[in-house]
């Protein structure tokens, strides 16, 4: 493996004689031009350009079959209730006064958002279809994160072994997948414009977009900028020609904004996302394992004075914790600023080769990671930007795996240390996985070689085939989404002249040994949703209870179906119908995870409803739903003629 000289960035595995000093007529300062040999000189030696699609595809199916599974993990219901009010206030009046604190970008996706759901005539709630339409965005910047690493790895990777390693880290992600599908957060989205803009800068024929693309990536999140002494030092490589991607960057600002600005919300829209954010957490971290859980501990205030010195010494200030962080991340900063000019002015960043790419995200990683380790008000999830930073660095650098794997497992843990996660929604899938590894071992028990031969040549086949991961993207998103879209609809019957919901009769008579009865909610207030569908009308209500109600003249028969509510991961229970003391109808046990139970129960004669429900040994748990209700009145007997 090759030596790593002091930037940071591996030398080429051969040498060639270096040219003369030249200047390049469109560079601002004239530089080194050497006969760059990439990282491995012979690119196709261990694959050819179908095996390299063929992994590429296999890596992105993967990350596509994963991304959508982890979605069904109920992280953060909390931040999705962002996405929730946001998408309300865009759906009902626009940009208009619209509150919400984000840069401008994702808000855009957003309100596309609530006009898709104000076309399918669904309501906006919190739920996993509201979760997978925000989250499209993050999919696809994870799918374009692999193809950039993708690209690089074909082109500069030094060994088969390195391709394999840097393309499972990116594809199969666990801090990415914790932060994305399974949290519901967006925080991969703005780093891609970084990536592809310090690319663009070692390239003549993109350089010119580098700024307009970061300004992007700042008005997606204000966080990137982190990223701003490398940017310094890309500026002043070829300063002529980013003043013109300046200009550009200030119309991109302005089309961005657009919306906005029509509305007369610009100031308003530009002050919450880059002036009121700057100021909405008072603590040192809020839950980052950063240097203020060592100093202070996690949500401690940030006017805190460390070391023990006293409020009135002249170095309280300095040494205030919002100050102290603030103080320490300027100082990581400027080292980057002035160590990347320093080698600007010794000619020793390369124009448009790797090593130069190398070194600008190793800068940016440094950047990132004193972001999140220094500045107070650091939440745990943002460490994102270095793990995907550390990454690129990684493919094209083989001999830096180290921090991509440190970067992934205190991401990965500290988010997962946040997060209450359920597991009810993932027990099948998980559960089909094992019985596939189990059954594929049983086979290669039994027919050995052949199996493993046959099962060769079918993966080959099928991710040899072009575009075919684009098809699983395109065949997947659909079959999720629709999915979703129909749990998310609210299942409600619809009434013949001669019903009525019970729900719209009073209620007569109600106890139950926890919380309250709901009408048309779950016992917690939640909407009522059972086997992961959503249902209109009904009854949330907890074991041990009795609802009565008194039935109106001429009732004939109720229709009504019972489960357990899905925001219950396991209980047991038992439902039962009365009329008038006598037991008409008794379900059976549900423990949860069942299909709704339907009954029809026929109530002539009775006068006196009583709806029941017990639980089996304890209560725990026991959030009981009485699903759409209806009662069917006799219907009049049609007058003489």
């Amino acid at each position: 493996m090759a030596t790593m000289n002091n930037d940071n960035i591996p030398p080429p595995t051969t040498a060639e004689p270096a040219s003369n000093i030249a200047t390049n007529p469109s560079a601002d300062i004239p530089v080194h031009t050497t006969g760059f040999v990439p990282l491995t000189p012979l690119t196709n030696s261990y694959y050819t350009a179908k095996q390299f699609l063929t992994w590429f595809q296999f890596y992105l199916c993967a990350a596509i079959f994963a991304n959508l599974g982890l979605l069904f993990w109920d992280g953060n219901g909390g931040d999705i209730g962002f996405w929730e009010d946001w998408v309300k206030q865009l759906a009902n009046r626009g940009y208009k006064d619209f509150n919400g604190n984000y840069p401008p970008l994702y808000i855009h996706w957003l309100y596309l958002v609530g006009k898709l759901y104000t076309y399918l005539q669904l309501p906006v709630e919190n739920n996993l279809f509201l979760k997978f339409v925000s989250l499209i965005p993050i999919f696809l910047s994870h799918f374009l994160l692999i193809t950039i690493v993708h690209r690089l790895l074909k082109k500069h990777s030094a060994a088969i072994n390195h391709y394999h390693i840097a393309m499972l880290l990116t594809a199969l992600n666990p801090a990415l997948f914790m932060n994305g599908p399974i949290w519901g957060q967006v925080d991969v989205l703005p780093v891609i414009p970084v990536l592809l803009a310090i690319l663009a800068s070692t390239s003549n024929r993109y350089r010119a977009l580098t700024f307009p693309i970061y300004t992007v990536a700042l008005l997606t999140k204000f966080q990137m900028i982190a990223f701003a002494p490398v940017m310094g030092v890309i500026f002043f490589r070829h300063y002529k020609i980013h003043m013109i991607g300046g200009a550009l960057s200030i119309l991109t600002i302005a089309l961005l904004f657009l919306p906005s600005i029509v509305v007369g919300s610009f100031g308003q829209s530009f002050k919450l996302a880059y002036v009121d954010v700057l100021h909405q957490y008072g603590a040192t971290t809020m839950g980052a394992a950063n240097i203020w859980i060592l100093l202070t501990g996690n949500a401690a205030p940030d006017t805190i004075i460390l070391f023990g010195i006293e409020p009135d010494s002249p170095l309280a200030t300095l040494f205030k914790a919002k100050n102290f962080g603030m103080i320490g991340f300027f100082l990581v900063c400027l080292a980057v600023f002035l160590q990347g000019m320093g080698k600007l002015v010794d000619r020793e960043l390369p124009e448009t080769n790797p090593h130069n790419a190398a070194q600008l995200f190793f800068y940016g990683m440094v950047c990132t990671m004193a972001f999140f380790a220094l500045l107070p008000a650091m939440h745990e999830r943002y460490l994102l930007p270095a793990v995907i930073v550390s990454l690129v660095y990684y493919a094209l650098n083989p001999n830096k795996v180290i921090y991509p794997l440190l970067f992934t497992f205190v991401s990965a843990f500290n988010v997962a240390m946040c997060l209450g996660i359920r597991t009810s929604h993932v027990w099948p899938a998980i559960s089909w996985i094992m019985m596939g590894a189990f059954t594929y071992a049983v086979i290669e028990l039994l027919l050995g070689k052949y199996w493993s031969n046959f099962t060769k040549k079918i993966f080959f086949w099928f991710f040899g085939i072009n575009y075919v991961a684009l098809l699983v993207l395109v065949v997947s998103f659909y079959l999720i989404g629709q999915r979703l879209y129909e749990e998310s609809k609210p299942i409600e019957p619809a009434l013949q002249p001669h019903q009525m919901f019970l729900t719209e009769l009073p209620v007569t008579l109600t106890k139950q040994d926890y919380g309250q009865l709901n009408i048309d909610k779950s016992v917690n207030g939640s909407v009522l949703r059972a086997n992961e569908h959503r249902y209109a009308k009904g009854l949330g209500t907890h074991a041990n209870s009795v609802i009565e109600y008194q039935l109106p003249p001429q009732t004939k028969m109720l229709s009504v179906s019972v489960a357990l509510d899905d925001e219950v991961e396991s209980a047991s229970v038992k439902f039962s119908v009365w009329g008038d003391e006598q037991l008409l109808w008794e379900s059976r046990n549900h423990y949860g995870g069942e299909a709704p139970e339907h009954a029809e129960i026929n109530l002539e004669s009775v006068s006196r409803l009583r709806l029941q429900v017990d639980g089996i040994n304890d209560i725990g748990g026991d959030h009981a739903d009485w699903l759409n209700p209806v009662i069917t009145l006799k219907e009049p007997t049609p007058a003489a003629p």
